[in-house]
């Protein structure tokens, strides 16, 4: 076989190749010192067999921008990754001690995906199948359910309690499995009913522990350095509790199986790549100011949803309890009811000014200005406003939205958070909302938005003080506004 191939012309031994699956490309160049040479050497051929498999990278921000994408080292990476991910003799415990090494892969495919039929997000739907045979849930368990929150809804085991074994992992890797979470982007409430409670008390625990909202934080999702790196744990406890009351306020409406056309956050993996918002479907986009470019395609209509809870449960929570815990550990689950709003929110591009000293340099701060207001309870004062923000790059390259809510002239709520998968992504925006005085007691809690499309409305900006008469109470529009928004798993079995 190798002596009828290698008469052939090197251009068609490249061709045939470039089909040879990754893994097998290293016994061919053992085979003989010419097909050792025609792997070894040709570095197209390399490019070639990472298409065959995975998007093509383009460059970019987050796209190892600045460094030449190594198609021979990402291969192999890839044979072992996937090792890892289909070895069905290995156990969950097994797994998770290639944490680091799947968090890694992961994050260069997101990055990496196209917008449109991406191979990546399809290789990582096969590795995190929703259809969850025994591999897939070892899978799911194994490398996006090891953080803090997961770790305490855990049902311990008789040795466990008595401390004869320990199943915690390290401050990196609890970052890593929440961070793939939240890009997986579909909130997972119980991996194994047989081993794991409800998340969401844990969660939500860690949502309104008020002591996570301070000025080292920035009163974001942030870990407490001042410099807005991200905390995936705190953006992964949002993720699960918007997630959870949009089940419930599914549930308890008329209606609540319809599911609409639109999902971005309904299959996993969807959106969460640089690029992905599809402008292209919108139509055409309003004009910008002169001279002014909207770098994170701002412009336009967003849902947005917030949850919040009755302020009474929350100072209690916070401020009654006889023993409250040291700094380093979590309040206890909290087990309660929270109200949840839909809002649309209109926003516009008014100016951009050069990055600050410690904000990414790769791309302008960009301002805007907007209105917001409330789909399914227009009487609410506290969901019809202007609002005005920024969008800026982090040092680590996260896209980071600051936003603060303006009642007759005055501001009342501000707000930080994440655009999940980076510049331009259609999963939108992970955070906090909290008093723009920043007051210790709150109130504050968990939001999220999304953009809908480019469509702005040419009337004037909406005061909260003034009728408006534009929006309808239809449950069946407002349904399928939420269904847009989240696939729920409920448990993995």
């Amino acid at each position: 076989m190798a002596n009828t191939l290698i008469t052939l012309p090197l251009e068609i031994v490249h061709h045939i190749l470039k089909y040879v699956d990754p893994k097998d490309l290293a016994s061919v160049a053992r085979t003989c010192w010419v097909l050792q040479r025609c792997v070894v050497r040709d570095r197209l051929l390399w490019r070639e067999v990472w298409g065959m498999c995975f998007d093509t990278p383009n460059g970019g921000i987050g796209k190892q921008e600045g460094n030449e994408f190594d198609f021979e080292r990402e291969l192999k990476e890839f044979v072992r990754v996937r090792g890892i991910l289909t070895n069905e003799r290995s156990s969950v415990e097994e797994k998770v001690t290639r944490l680091p090494t799947i968090a890694s892969f992961t994050s260069k495919l997101l990055q990496t995906a196209s917008a449109k039929d991406s191979k990546n997000m399809a290789i990582l739907r096969q590795w995190f199948d929703e259809k969850r045979d025994k591999e897939k849930r070892d899978n799911i368990e194994a490398f996006l359910c090891q953080s803090t929150t997961f770790a305490r809804s855990r049902i311990r085991s008789e040795e466990e309690r008595s401390g004869g074994v320990s199943t915690a992992v390290g401050f990196e890797s609890r970052q890593a499995s929440a961070k793939l979470h939240v890009h997986y982007g579909t909130p997972i409430f119980c991996p194994r009913r047989t081993k794991y409670n409800q998340a969401y008390p844990y969660a939500i625990s860690m949502v309104y522990d008020l002591r996570n909202y301070t000025e080292e934080t920035l009163w974001g999702p942030y870990l407490a350095d001042g410099q807005a790196s991200v905390d995936w744990e705190k953006m992964e406890a949002v993720m699960i509790v918007l997630g959870w009351n949009l089940r419930v306020f599914m549930e308890q409406s008329s209606g609540g199986g319809v599911f609409g056309p639109r999902s971005i956050w309904r299959e996993p993996w969807v959106g969460a790549s640089p690029g992905s918002y599809d402008a292209g479907k919108c139509g055409v986009p309003q004009a910008l100011p002169e001279g002014v470019v909207d770098y994170y395609e701002i412009q336009g209509t967003w849902l947005r949803v917030v949850c919040f809870l009755d302020f009474h449960d929350l100072f209690a929570y916070n401020f009654t309890s006889e023993s409250d815990p040291p700094p380093s550990e979590p309040r206890p689950a909290l087990n309660t009811n929270e109200a949840i709003r839909l809002i649309s929110m209109e926003l516009r591009v008014v100016r951009c000014e050069p990055p600050g000293p410690n904000d990414g340099q790769e791309l302008p701060v960009v301002f805007f200005e907007g209105t917001a207001k409330s789909m399914h309870m227009q009487w609410d004062p506290n969901a019809n406003s202007r609002l005005r923000g920024s969008v800026r790059l982090t040092r680590e390259g996260e896209v980071r939205w600051q936003s603060v809510s303006v009642y007759g002239g005055e501001e009342r709520w501000a707000s930080e958070g994440i655009q999940v998968g980076g510049l331009r992504s259609a999963r939108g925006v992970l955070g906090h909302w909290f008093d723009k005085d920043h007051d210790i007691h709150g109130p504050a809690g968990p939001t999220a938005f999304w953009k809908v499309n480019d469509h702005l409305d040419d009337g004037e900006d909406y005061d909260s003080e003034e009728e408006d008469d534009d929006w309808t109470e239809d449950p069946e529009e407002i349904l399928e506004a939420i269904a847009s928004i989240v696939g729920f798993q409920a448990d993995l079995g």
